[in-house]
This record gives C-alpha cells, sequence and structure tokens, in this order.
C-alpha cells in the first residue's frame, strides 16, 4: 500500500479547505469576469479579507457597500433615462421595472450598511402586570420579616 508523503497530505488538506470554505469557487468566479487575474491570487486576497472581517474590521465590508450603492444608483439613473426615450410602452415598462430593482437593492445595500455602522438596534417593551401587591425579593432567605403599618402587612429588608 503507497503512502502519502506528509507534504502531500496538506496540500491536499489545504485543498479541500479552500474548496469547502467557497474561496476558491469565488477566485475563478471573479477571474472569469476579471480577465487576467490569477485564481491563487484572488483565493488570497479574499482569504485574507475574510481574516479582516473576523477580526473585526469592517472597513472592506463597507467600501464594497459604498461602492454598491454608487453602482446601483447609476444604473437607476441610466434605466429611467432609457425608459423615458423607449419608443414603446412595453420598453418603458421594461426599462422602469429594472430601474426600481436597482434602486430597491441601492435601498438594501444603505439599509446594511448603516446596520454595520450603528450596530443593531434592539426595541424591547416591558410588560409590567401585577395582580396585587408587588414584591421583590432580592436577599437570601430567612433576611425578610413582616412589619405591619397603616398600609397593611409588607416585607422590610432586616438590617444587620
Amino acid at each position: 500500500m503507497e503512502t502519502k508523503s506528509l507534504a502531500l497530505q496538506r496540500y491536499e488538506q489545504r485543498e479541500a479547505e479552500a474548496a469547502i470554505a467557497g474561496l476558491t469557487d469565488a477566485a475563478v468566479t471573479i477571474c472569469h469576469v476579471q480577465d487576467g487575474l490569477a485564481a491563487a491570487s484572488v483565493a488570497t486576497a479574499i482569504g485574507e479579507q475574510a481574516k479582516r472581517v473576523n477580526d473585526g474590521d469592517m472597513r472592506d465590508i463597507e467600501a464594497k457597500l459604498v461602492a454598491s450603492i454608487a453602482t446601483l444608483d447609476a444604473l437607476f439613473h441610466s434605466y429611467i433615462t432609457k425608459s423615458e426615450q423607449a419608443p414603446s410602452p412595453r420598453m418603458q415598462e421594461m426599462y422602469a421595472k429594472m430601474a426600481f430593482k436597482a434602486k430597491g437593492q441601492a435601498i438594501r445595500a444603505t439599509e446594511a450598511l448603516a446596520t454595520i455602522k450603528a450596530g443593531p438596534m434592539v426595541i424591547a417593551k416591558q410588560v409590567n402586570m401585577a395582580t396585587g401587591p408587588q414584591q421583590v425579593n432580592n436577599a437570601p432567605p430567612n433576611s425578610f420579616h413582616i412589619v405591619e403599618n397603616e398600609r397593611g402587612p409588607q416585607n422590610e429588608r432586616e438590617t444587620p
């Protein structure tokens, strides 16, 4: 039985990890879209960016969102202009739909950017319901005793 060298095993392990992480697929896709790039270099750059995000540095993501917002806004204006100049109502409608889809994506990207910058907002409403006298017992057991006054029995904290 043939055994693989330790170097070959490590290489195969790195290849498998890259394949399931999606870096390789993303790198290959980027290389198909932008000719002249090396997939290995692109995968390394994506991996470095992912590490920065994992470390809490969101500047790359924020820059991409800003670029996407600008691009989508430019598409919106281009399609609206084409819609106004289209020769038929059907073409006008088609361009208008594409314009508003681009605007919707720009709005979603803007919301994502705002969420990243401000952090998630939590709005909680608290209902405070009681069907009688409310008692808060924050002390250990046996440190309270009942005291009578003109309003009736109430718990009072015992002073040490």
